[in-house]
């Protein structure tokens, strides 16, 4: 596999584990009630773990493959006096803070005993995110206009984050709504998922407009340009989700009060699809993140 590839493939689990953490904490923690909110957390708490634990291998991935990039290759990825070199660059300065706040994040994730741990993850998440728009295309622009687009993909980041990384969450809260104990809670918790997904869904669509406007400066016609081919893949892969959701939302609800099971079988299995797709997305970003948009 060519260094490139592996970065894409590191970059991509990177993404997928950051944003899986901020969309558990919201979920868990700030949509759910006080007492439910507990029951989720320890329900999804090997997930927590293992996405942090991915989040924090491959942040050092990245600057391990970024020196092999740098240097003449794979044996420069080991290199410390080559890591040194690269955390002077650009990149570097960012990464660096993004490599200690990871260490804080996972850290934080085995002290179970700490007062305020889920808070202190979810702004340990909401960070890491942001700080993924200080570097690559939306660094590209410099005074006003830098600062709207990074702005912008701050915005575009934390709302498909919380799209993306709530599905699966939402999927373990469906199971409590079998229970009597736990239905009105789990009823609670998705009523105000729903609420601010609708909102998610809407900045993801609108931010993302906003980024190709900045970037390319035009819409992506010239599918000659392996970028352009990418985004316009990734638009239509939203778009199938937006339907999914919408579907789910609007068809799929009020059949619960008529066939609950019916209808939750086949809402499970349709938030299914949407996760696998916006693993597609996230891979697809990934890839043309590291190319020319051009």
């Amino acid at each position: 596999m060519s260094l490139t590839a592996m970065f894409v493939l590191c970059r991509f689990v990177h993404f997928a584990s950051l944003m899986q953490i901020f969309g558990l904490s919201v979920f868990c923690s700030l949509l759910a009630p006080q007492g439910f909110s507990a029951v989720l957390l320890r329900k999804n708490q090997s997930l927590m773990m293992w996405s942090g634990i991915l989040a924090a291998v491959t942040s050092v991935g990245m600057l391990a493959i970024q020196a092999a990039l740098m240097g003449n290759g794979w044996g420069d990825g080991l290199n410390l006096n080559v890591w040194l070199l690269v955390l002077t660059t650009s990149f570097g300065d960012v990464w660096r803070w993004h490599l200690l706040l990871t260490a804080a994040l996972l850290l934080v994730m085995l002290m179970d005993w700490l007062p305020g741990r889920n808070v202190i993850i979810f702004l340990c998440a909401l960070g890491l995110l942001m700080s993924q728009a200080l570097i690559g295309h939306a660094a590209m622009h410099d005074g006003a206009l830098g600062l709207l687009h990074r702005a912008n993909h701050v915005v575009h980041l934390l709302s498909a984050a919380y799209w993306f990384g709530c599905l699966y969450p939402l999927l373990t809260c469906m199971l409590y709504t079998r229970q009597p104990a736990t239905r009105p809670y789990a009823i609670a918790t998705l009523i105000r998922f729903s609420v601010w997904g609708h909102a998610a869904v809407a900045l993801v669509i609108l931010t993302g407009i906003l980024n190709t406007a900045i970037i390319l400066q035009h819409w992506p016609v010239d599918m000659t340009s392996l970028y352009q081919r990418l985004l316009v893949i990734k638009v239509v892969l939203v778009g199938i989700m937006c339907g999914i959701a919408i579907f789910n939302r609007y068809r799929l609800v009020p059949l619960m009060g008529k066939q609950p099971e019916l209808a939750q079988r086949r809402f499970i299995m349709m938030t299914w699809l949407e996760w696998g797709l916006a693993l597609l997305v996230l891979l697809a970003v990934s890839w043309f993140a590291t190319l020319a948009p051009g």
